[in-house]
């Protein structure tokens, strides 16, 4: 059986030429819930670090930038979006401006801080930040934030509901908007950008299944979630309020591995030898990370509760999960999505979830109850043999077909409209895990990397970082590819994890991939 539904709400409509609305659908109308209802979860903080030659103040970039977020609005207007909710919906609009509009659209979503922080810091200081997508709010934010790293650099970073923006739409308008600003530097115009509003609204992104030309009319009738394979035991750690915040404190604990050039390649280099992607190996080796820092954690502990729950999970799992898995859908569509100019969308990906057999997990980590001692079996029979041999088998047998898609998309708005989402759910240690890409295959931000790009002696992009807002015990990873280095981060809830648990579990990640990549 199928059912219809209407294209009407899920592309951009006008009545007078001036309002235009869409509705949200599927992964994008849920992560307006988890927002809405989660104390801002899912909120998405994508930063850069920029390096003016020479030097720039905030009094010489000021104007510059204001100008070219106003162009970036014109090219994307998808930013200038508010959110709202009615009508059990949620709905973007937009209101087509006059460029005395813009230019106050412009003073009220970009922000000057003037406290230098690291690059960390700063991810920190806007997962702080929040608000409901309900509220009628402007979608996107553009913060900037002069480095405690490198007086003279600044941080620059989006925050956004991630339903608005990802990790590669946000950095390739960033590029742009990087590029307006050397211009303007060199070459300053007078007044605001003379642009022709009204002209814009072609580029407001339709929704996923829509873009992807899916037949609406015939859409699948929502499905009850998979059944779990027999015998289906999670591996749970324990959760328990770390009890060690205060009201200063951040909400995210983060950390950040960045490999060298040198271990990037060679990291690539293995994976292209075992026939796996840099997922693939990336999937594994946080699956070993987050099993042997989850024994070592108990074993540190005096909590018995915790101590016991955590070595319990270890015996009795049948399967690692991953809770969520997102897969990027922007290359699939068609061509009149494949650039900003095009009206691409900002958001292009959804997922769902991963599961590795955790008895081919535990022959890489051999847990001794009676000695408490944790012994790692390193042999590439278990390692690229077993456990990253079955990654990517998982990871390939996952659906991502637009028919996989299309049912996807169906049950979780079936899920909203029918009040099934219990947000609870997310109240358990699991990973989710996103995988950005390598911004120079995927063309962005090339014209700054340091050395090699064509303005780097202008303005160079010196490093990223990409997280979400996290309100929940769940670890966030997330991988990308910029300048020659592969780079993780991991984010969680401060409440139920401790900077220092934090750092453990990302060295073991770095440990597990040493072994992996093996000597340089």
């Amino acid at each position: 059986m199928s059912t219809s539904l209407s294209p009407t709400d899920l592309k951009f409509g006008t009545v007078d030429g001036k309002l235009w609305t869409r509705r949200l659908y599927g992964q994008e109308a849920q992560a307006a819930y988890f927002v809405d209802h989660g104390e801002g979860f899912t909120m998405y903080a994508g930063t850069l670090t920029a390096r003016f030659t020479p030097p720039r103040s905030r009094a010489e970039l000021e104007l510059p930038i204001q100008k070219a977020w106003i162009k970036a609005r014109h090219l994307s207007p998808s930013i200038a979006c508010r959110q709202t909710k009615h009508d059990g919906h949620y709905w973007f609009e937009y209101q087509v401006p006059t460029a005395a509009e813009a230019q106050t659209w412009a003073e009220e979503t970009i922000f000057w801080h003037e406290e230098p922080k690291t690059l960390l810091q700063t991810d920190l200081m806007l997962e702080d930040k929040w608000w409901k997508c309900s509220d009628g709010l402007y979608i996107v934010q553009l913060h900037f934030v002069p480095s405690a790293e490198t007086p003279s650099d600044w941080h620059i970073g989006y925050l956004a509901p991630h339903n608005s923006i990802d990790g590669r739409s946000l950095m390739k308008l960033l590029e742009h908007i990087l590029t307006w600003t050397l211009d303007e530097l060199k070459t300053p115009s007078a007044g605001t950008p003379e642009l022709e509003w009204g002209s814009e609204p072609v580029r407001l992104a339709p929704t996923l299944i829509l873009a992807a030309q899916l037949p609406l009319d015939r859409a699948p009738e929502p499905k009850a979630a998979p059944a779990p394979p027999p015998g289906f035991i999670p591996f749970l750690p324990a959760v328990v309020d770390a009890d060690h915040t205060s009201a200063n404190e951040a909400n995210n604990v983060n950390a950040l591995l960045s490999l060298t050039p040198e271990e990037t390649a060679r990291y690539r280099q293995v994976c292209r030898a075992h026939g796996v992607t840099v997922t693939d190996l990336m999937l594994a080796l946080l699956a070993l990370a987050e099993i042997e820092s989850t024994l070592q954690v108990a074993l540190k502990s005096d909590n018995g509760e915790l101590t016991a729950k955590n070595i319990g999970a270890y015996e009795q799992a049948s399967h690692f999960l991953f809770g969520f898995y997102f897969i990027n859908h922007r290359h699939k569509l068609p061509g009149e999505y494949s650039t900003l100019e095009d009206g691409a969308l900002l958001f292009g990906c959804e997922g769902t979830n991963l599961l590795f057999d955790m008895t081919t997990m535990r022959k890489a980590i051999l847990f001794d109850k009676e000695t408490r001692k944790i012994q790692r079996t390193t042999t590439d029979e278990v390692l690229w043999d077993g456990i990253i041999k079955m990654s990517n088998s998982v990871a390939k047998s996952t659906p991502s077909d637009w028919t996989a898609v299309f049912q996807r998309e169906v049950d979780r708005q079936f899920a909203l409209d029918e009040g099934l989402h219990n947000d609870t759910a997310f109240h358990m240690r699991v990973p989710m895990m996103s995988s950005i890409g390598d911004y120079y295959a995927m063309d962005i931000l090339n014209p700054f990397v340091p050395e090699t790009g064509a303005l780097a002696k202008e303005l160079a992009v010196l490093g990223q970082y990409h997280t979400i807002r996290v309100t929940h015990p769940l670890i966030v990873p997330i991988c990308w590819q910029y300048a020659g280095r592969i780079n993780f981060s991991w984010s969680s809830g401060r409440k139920w994890l401790t900077q220092e648990n934090m750092d453990l579990y990302a060295g073991i990640f770095k440990e597990w991939l040493d072994i992996c990549i093996g000597e340089l």
